[in-house]
């Protein structure tokens, strides 16, 4: 059975999830005093405490109790709620330095590549049905991480759903700093293009972050309610990096593995229109994915049994009965 890990895989994912939000929570408190940025308290206290009572829940039921089952559920669940506000807060004050924008750069290597971003929303707006379970895709992810921890955690799996914790927040950590380094707008504003240009498409978040991105970058005094925090990163893609993450954890359950891996291939795809990226915002948003994937596995499971109970994208011979 999958359910094998002991005290120490555990007691490693928690602790490395853990210092890596509370180490990203000091740096946040430490810099936003030197910004114009000011947060609405309860917006980060809440959802800290509430994934503080949840880390708590966990261990008890895994040291009192001995139910490793629901243990990882809370684990999981208590990280994701308090890596959020941090996260998204972390987000915010990497543009405040206001660097310049690097849309142009970025423009320029897509079509390097041979990647014309204005060809493809033209095919898209001319093929319209198909932006529609794109989109769905696209807006799927929160959804996706809540089932998979749930799925995972009570069918014996409880290493791939810490796993793929790790891996979201290690990936969240460096999406973010590289995107404070090489900030950008969107292609859509680059662009200037304006919902006329593509009448028959309703992107998910094409303009809803310019406000406050724009915002921040010159110096005006922002305040954030991070409960209704806007993604601003263009580069890398946070979503593009999420879908990979939560596509390796779907392959460890026979049963999700390949719808888990169609909805997260249609997020990636999505990813250009609906957030409005580059194509290597793309690519880098992945690149970034496997290293933390990868970095995360060798976190969690450090004995060759661990490693084979997650695999990198699972291993069929091993898997539970759901």
């Amino acid at each position: 059975m999958l359910e094998q890990a002991d005290g120490v895989e555990v007691g490693r994912a928690n602790r490395v999830a853990w210092t890596a939000i509370l180490g990203l929570l000091a740096l946040d408190l430490l810099w936003l005093p030197l910004t114009r940025v000011t947060v609405a308290p309860l917006s980060l206290i809440v959802p800290l405490a509430v994934g503080g009572v949840l880390a708590g829940l966990g261990r008890y039921y895994a040291v009192c109790r001995a139910e490793p089952k629901l243990s990882a559920a809370l684990d999981c669940m208590g990280q994701i709620v308090a890596f959020s506000p941090v996260g998204a807060l972390f987000s915010y004050l990497v543009v405040t330095p206001g660097l310049p924008l690097q849309d142009a750069l970025l423009h320029r290597l897509d079509l390097a590549l041979g990647l014309d971003w204005a060809v493809w929303l033209g095919w898209m707006d001319r093929h319209a049905w198909f932006s529609v379970p794109l989109t769905l895709a696209y807006n799927s992810f929160m959804f996706q991480l809540v089932a998979l921890i749930l799925v995972l955690s009570f069918t014996g799996r409880g290493l791939a759903a810490r796993t793929m914790i790790v891996g979201m927040i290690l990936s969240g950590i460096a999406v973010i700093a590289v995107s404070g380094l090489l900030p950008a707008l969107s292609t859509f504003a680059f662009l200037d293009l304006s919902p006329a240009d593509y009448p028959n498409l309703r992107p998910a978040a094409a303009f809803i972050h310019l406000g406050d991105l724009t915002a921040l970058h010159v110096g005006e005094a922002v305040h954030i309610d991070l409960t209704r925090a806007h993604g601003i990163i263009t580069f890398p893609s946070y979503h593009a990096a999420l879908g990979l993450i939560i596509l390796f954890a779907g392959w460890n359950h026979p049963w999700l593995r390949w719808p888990c891996t169609l909805l997260n291939v249609a997020m990636i795809v999505a990813t250009p229109i609906d957030g409005g990226h580059y194509f290597v915002d793309v690519l880098a948003g992945l690149a970034i994915a496997l290293a933390a994937h990868a970095l995360a596995c060798r976190i969690v499971a450090s004995g060759s049994a661990a490693r084979q109970d997650i695999g990198f994208v699972g291993r069929p011979e091993i898997f539970a009965k759901p």
